[in-house]
């Protein structure tokens, strides 16, 4: 029995060197208040008389202080910044974020233990954040002549705010030579704003290569922060031209015993389409026989040149020349 009562006692020991733990205390406090912003006040919370407690912060620094005395918890020089807090970097901006603290309260009148309280602070999100592009030029290749009603995305702008101070909307404003042009569709996927810019009028990189537009984003906060960036938009090139000689009609004469690799004539042709579009490739096109036996072009330069011996006759070359796309 005298053993019994050791080992209750030993379990009471333990007990009240843990103290008695309190939970359920909730305050709310805005993002990057002052120091010596009053966040809540532990003796009125919990009944607590004014004096003769001494109050301590076990957990919460280096944001929160708490009066020895009073259990007022204040901010300090270190700003609570929700964007920058470790426990609320990876929550979703839909989700409330939470500082948590505990501070442990000795009674001076009693010799007990400390009492431990343990509490949290929702960080409510102030719009300290301006929505951003991630480039101060944001740039679109379209091809030219594509079709009215295109949608082409637009990089997305972020904002480190919460949702109701995030990202709100987009707006485009279009140069004096891109009016009629181009629009902008601003969809929506699960919260998140998605612009996208409609194609409303021809596009033709002969006539004009690129357009510089300026796209607006705005976010949900009052007042509203934004800010904006230029939408460079490309035109690639389509192989919509067809190559054209510079003359529409060549004629040389060819003399007789000419040597094989004299240098007859040289046609040229022209593409207004770009890089490999706009490569030129010269063959001689539904020559006779005797022709294609008498000359041969150069495929790149338009050379036509003596091929085999040349008797006493004339080559009319308009009818026999072709220049083609690479």
């Amino acid at each position: 029995m005298e053993r019994g009562k050791a080992v209750v006692l030993v379990w009471a020991v333990l007990l009240g060197s843990y103290g008695r733990t309190l939970g359920g205390v909730l305050y709310r406090v805005q993002e990057e208040q002052p120091p010596s912003t009053l966040i809540g006040s532990l003796a009125a919370d919990q009944g607590l008389p004014d004096s003769g407690h001494l109050y301590k912060l076990e957990v919460g620094a280096p944001y929160l202080r708490v009066d020895g005395k009073t259990g007022d918890i204040f901010t300090t020089e270190m700003a609570i910044d929700r964007e920058n807090l470790r426990d609320c970097r990876l929550l979703l901006k839909t989700d409330p974020c939470f500082l948590e603290f505990e501070v442990s309260i000795t009674d001076l009148n009693l010799n007990q233990s400390p009492r431990l309280i343990e509490g949290r602070i929702e960080v409510l999100d102030m719009n300290d954040n301006t929505p951003q592009f991630p480039s101060p030029i944001l740039t679109l290749s379209i091809p030219e002549n594509t079709h009215s009603g295109a949608l082409f995305p637009v990089p997305l702008a972020t904002d480190r705010d919460a949702a109701g101070n995030g990202v709100a909307d987009y707006s485009l404003s279009p140069g004096p030579d891109a009016v009629g042009l181009f629009g902008l569709q601003v969809a929506e996927d699960r919260g998140e704003k998605l612009p996208q810019l409609v194609v409303l009028g021809g596009l033709d990189r002969e006539q004009k290569d690129s357009y510089d537009l300026s796209i607006k984003v705005v976010d949900g906060g009052t007042p509203p922060r934004y800010s904006s960036a230029l939408l460079r938009v490309l035109i690639t090139d389509a192989n919509d031209n067809a190559p054209r000689f510079e003359q529409p009609m060549y004629e040389a004469d060819v003399s007789e015993n000419s040597p094989v690799g004299h240098s007859v004539l040289q046609v040229r042709a022209d593409d207004f389409d770009m890089g490999s579009n706009g490569e030129i490739e010269y063959t001689l096109h539904q020559a006779t026989d005797a022709t294609q036996r008498l000359l041969r072009i150069d495929h790149s330069s338009g050379i036509i040149s003596v091929r085999g011996h040349v008797g006493p006759r004339r080559v009319q070359l308009y009818e026999v020349l072709r220049g083609c796309q690479g």
